[in-house]
């Protein structure tokens, strides 16, 4: 296993997340286009499998307190530049606390992925004791704004919610939107989320910040949409 290495506005941060109609992000990304001079940044598929416990803990407590929640998923990353010909998953652990997200990430070989979420490993003590199942996957497409280690902008577009077995989330191959299939519930609108560090911001960005933090999370929202446990009501969903 490889730890995962990216920067601190990845590992500990502040953020605030925009939900919003195409065209008003159209305009948001020319902004942030411009802020990089000119610059497009090229999109990444992104696959994403969320893991739960039996009766759906993890799940019941994004929807009750999204600003107090635990999170366990798997990305995959299309194209994955750092893949070297190895097929292989991020595991990551993310915990949101009253505005503040912190997260543990490790590479793993995908090859081991179910022995190492059954056993826990010590990068990730959360998960230690097994007893995870898929619950949930998403797919969507992202493009991300970063000319400072201080801040970074993700916009998720096509965001797909599709059921997933366990033969598939730990599977020796990658798992894509084609291998999932149709997604059972689309979002069209568009997912735009400004992390940092707690420095001071752009002016312009800084003002995007809505008065409240809203509580939309893909893994709430996927499991709302694709699981009739929560559709119904019974987690107040």
């Amino acid at each position: 296993m490889l730890q995962f290495a990216e920067g601190e506005v990845t590992r500990l941060r502040r953020e605030f997340k925009l939900v919003l109609e195409r065209e008003t992000a159209v305009a948001l990304c020319a902004r942030l286009s411009a802020s990089l001079g000119d610059y497009l940044p090229p999109p990444t598929r992104i696959t994403s499998v969320y893991f739960d416990k039996p009766g759906y803990p993890l799940a019941a407590r994004a929807l009750s307190t999204p600003n107090d929640c635990l999170k366990v998923r798997t990305k995959e990353y299309s194209p994955d530049v750092g893949a070297c010909g190895v097929e292989r998953v991020v595991l990551e652990v993310k915990r949101e606390r009253n505005g503040v997200t912190q997260k543990r990430r490790v590479w793993v070989p995908r090859a081991q992925l179910g022995s190492v979420l059954q056993g826990g490993v010590r990068l990730l003590p959360l998960i230690a004791g097994g007893n995870l199942v898929p619950a949930l996957a998403v797919t969507y497409r992202r493009h991300v704004y970063q000319c400072s280690q201080a801040w970074r902008v993700t916009v998720d577009r096509d965001i797909g919610f599709h059921r997933v077995t366990p033969q598939l989330a730990f599977g020796e191959r990658t798992l894509s939107a084609e291998r999932l299939g149709e997604p059972l519930a689309l979002d069209g609108r568009v997912v735009v989320e400004v992390k940092h560090l707690g420095e001071e911001l752009p002016e312009w960005l800084a003002a995007l910040h809505p008065g409240r933090k809203p509580s939309y999370s893909k893994f709430a929202e996927g499991m709302a949409r694709v699981h009739d446990f929560v559709a119904d009501g019974i987690l107040g969903g």
